[in-house]
């Protein structure tokens, strides 16, 4: 919760709206989300967006309803892309030591992780990559050498 050394600064609106109002959002945000932990969050960053936001504020009880609905809006559109972004467990068969490089790789960022598959796999020279990506090639030898430093420091 917010606490009330934050709330001293707040306009007194605001203060009586989080007092009034704060569980029964809390409430709307959990039947949105289903966990009252996350509805917590979001209920509180919608009041400190509120206050952010004061000065644009013509009614705050709808205006801290809908920075709710926004906020649970956007936890529930991040689990979808996150479910939708899974990664496949890895065969039984798999050599552990390759189930290891392939942890790495994904957790490296995208671009770097770009180079090193067209690098390594496709075999492709940095002039490739560069036109594949759009970039230059001391770029692309510059991601490949970050990319490989990760793995190693990861792998070691």
């Amino acid at each position: 919760m917010v606490t009330a050394d934050e709330t001293e600064q707040w306009p007194a609106a605001l203060v009586d709206e989080y007092t009034e109002r704060y569980w029964t959002l809390v409430r709307m945000a959990t039947m949105l989300l289903g966990s009252r932990a996350e509805a917590e969050e979001v209920t509180q960053d919608a009041f400190v967006a509120t206050a952010r936001a004061w000065d644009r504020v013509r009614d705050v009880r709808p205006y801290v309803r809908r920075a709710v609905v926004n906020g649970a809006t956007g936890v529930l559109r991040r689990r979808t892309i996150a479910a939708r972004h899974h990664i496949d467990s890895p065969p039984a068969s798999a050599p552990q030591q390759l189930v290891e490089l392939r942890d790495v790789l994904l957790a490296l960022p995208e671009r770097q992780r770009t180079v090193l598959v067209l690098r390594f796999v496709d075999d492709l020279p940095d002039a490739e990559i560069a036109a594949t990506l759009g970039c230059r090639e001391a770029t692309v030898r510059s991601l490949s050498v970050r990319g490989l430093a990760a793995i190693r420091k990861e792998l070691t």
